[in-house]
């Protein structure tokens, strides 16, 4: 028992002559024993619009992620009342792998200092981040960001990022040992046994050359004297 029932979308555009909000679309009664009418004037939602049984409620299809925000409906009855509600509606789609970036800094002693940050490239309101060992599965964090210590020399202990949305979920692994160890400053080679010796007898023949030229320099210095 209605005579018109007008939906609105997320961000209605006006027309450009009347300056009017310009309706998704609208519904009106049809005539005796006819189903009722509707009239899509958004350009963008036709051929995407239909109404749904016997309810008069509108379905769209074919979303994007264009088509998520709030939805209005008025409704104007015989008896001239008039009603209005809002529809919120969110889209989701289902995750890829997400992305972790690390950021390591050695602190001194062996120990070091690795941030991993987790995005799934997706709107950071729909998602949840859980940060795991994959071994004992313990929750390490619910943040984007983890922070995790590494001594050089320790085993292994990777981490697993989960991303979650309320369609599908993606994970992926990063390595403290590999981000850490990287910047571990180069040690400095041992001597080989060949080389120690070389650099010694170098170090001989130096030495009996300076003497051999000190006495060269002497015999010669007396020879010359009166």
């Amino acid at each position: 028992m209605f005579k018109r029932i007008t939906w609105y979308a997320p961000s209605p555009h006006q027309d450009a002559a009347s300056g009017r909000r310009v309706p998704l679309a609208i519904v009106t009664m049809g005539g005796a024993g006819a189903l009722p009418r509707l009239a899509v004037e958004a350009k963008r939602y036709r051929g995407r619009v239909r109404l749904h049984s016997r309810t008069y409620s509108l379905e769209i299809s074919n979303l994007t992620m264009a088509d998520e925000g709030k939805y209005k409906v008025e409704k104007n009855l015989i008896a001239h009342d008039q009603y209005g509600c809002d529809y919120p509606l969110s889209i989701y789609k289902r995750l890829s792998e997400p992305e972790i970036r690390v950021h390591p800094v050695m602190a001194g002693n062996g120990t070091c200092y690795v941030t991993f940050t987790c995005s799934a490239g997706e709107r950071a309101w729909h998602l949840t981040y859980t940060w795991t060992r994959p071994a004992g599965g313990a929750v390490l964090s619910t943040e984007e960001s983890l922070l995790v210590q590494h001594r050089l020399g320790d085993e292994d202990s990777p981490v697993t990022c989960t991303a979650t949305n309320p369609v599908s979920n993606s994970s992926a692994s990063a390595s403290p040992k590999a981000a850490c160890e990287g910047l571990a400053p180069p040690q400095t080679p041992a001597l080989s046994y060949c080389r120690a010796k070389g650099i010694l007898v170098l170090g001989v023949l130096g030495t009996l050359l300076a003497g051999i030229l000190t006495v060269h320099v002497l015999a010669a210095r007396e020879q010359t004297r009166p």
